[in-house]
């Protein structure tokens, strides 16, 4: 389900520029994006004009230089550019080139440790009244914030996804007949099939009815005043308002509630539901790691323990019954 039309080209420079265009051109052949990584090879490429660097090698001062932490750097962006780096010499070392890369262990293990924060559903109830009367601003770009708002925030509660998948929706991607959202290649350029609740489906279906263009199957669900994709950022500032509305405090930047952790809360309360009628967990987490979109199992893993924290009063169950599925580790490795 790959749209080649939206992904972005760049004119590689230097004597890596040719193989760089080759490496990413391969990997969008197998239907990945690889629009971060081309960013990062580009930026890649106009530093290497400031070395001297033979044809079709990857020298390693280049490549030490190039991973170094930079000031004020974070050490997930080191580890972008670590990642690319060796993605681009390990396709160089197949096809007969010389190119260095360091291995993981020369590399100091980077891992998130950002604990969710997870609405209770007291929270969540609260949050969905105040969003029923959010307000436009008196002079706000967006004419439909009022409207469309509320129905993205329970789209990403109701059905766990990432803001950009909500965002990016096309009018053809939901199914307002068969209650499914068909998400198109988003992170890991995984699509699936979402799903949607009978309370949820009627919601979209008023809500379509306030689409102008409803026969452009190419739009977008939730269409930006210029018709094209609503920022993030537009999205994060109608959910600060909603949450300050709602009585719900935020903690500060790094500290939530953040966008996110709709998702999040959504994994977790769902453990909850399938607890309490007495499923079968082990049964239970694949069918959720599919329904959320992840790549591996051990991403949805962490959802048992944040279970087990965030509602003491089942942690003796999921012990007794699961505790070789609660990680020990702390933190909570993030998928985004």
């Amino acid at each position: 389900m790959l749209d080649n039309k939206t992904l972005k080209d760049y004119n590689y420079v230097g004597v890596l520029g040719d193989i760089c265009q080759k490496f990413v051109a391969e990997k969008r052949a197998t239907g990945l994006k690889y629009d971060v990584v081309a960013k990062k090879l580009n930026q890649m490429c106009r530093d290497s004009l400031n070395y001297d660097i033979e044809k079709n090698t990857l020298p390693e001062c280049f490549v030490r230089d190039w991973i170094t932490k930079r000031p004020h750097e974070t050490e997930s962006n080191r580890h972008c550019r670590y990642s690319v780096i060796r993605g681009l010499a390990q396709y160089m070392n197949r096809i007969g080139y010389v190119a260095f890369y360091p291995g993981k262990e020369e590399v100091a293990k980077y891992s998130r440790t950002f604990v969710p924060y997870i609405f209770t559903h007291n929270e969540i109830k609260r949050f969905f009244t105040a969003a029923n009367n959010f307000v436009r601003e008196k002079y706000s770009s967006s004419p439909r914030c009022h409207i469309v708002m509320p129905v993205i925030m329970r789209v990403l509660y109701c059905c766990g996804l990432r803001v950009s998948e909500a965002v990016g929706l096309r009018i053809s991607d939901v199914d307002l007949e068969m209650g499914i959202l068909t998400i198109c290649a988003s992170k890991h350029e995984k699509s699936r099939y979402v799903p949607v609740s009978d309370e949820l489906i009627c919601v979209l279906r008023e809500y379509a009815k306030t689409i102008s263009d409803r026969k452009n199957d190419a739009g977008y669900f939730f269409a930006a005043p210029d018709s094209g994709i609503y920022d993030t950022y537009t999205i994060y500032a109608a959910f600060r308002k909603v949450l300050r509305d709602a009585g719900i405090p935020h903690g500060g930047k790094g500290k939530g509630p953040r966008l996110h952790d709709f998702r999040h809360s959504f994994a977790v309360h769902s453990m909850q539901k399938f607890i309490a009628e007495g499923k079968d967990v082990t049964a239970m987490l694949p069918k959720l790691s599919a329904y959320l979109g992840h790549v591996s199992f051990r991403y949805t893993e962490p959802y048992v323990r944040m279970t087990a924290e965030v509602y003491p009063e089942i942690s003796a169950l999921l012990n007794k019954r699961y505790g070789q599925l609660i990680p020990n580790a702390e933190g909570y490795h993030e998928d985004n």
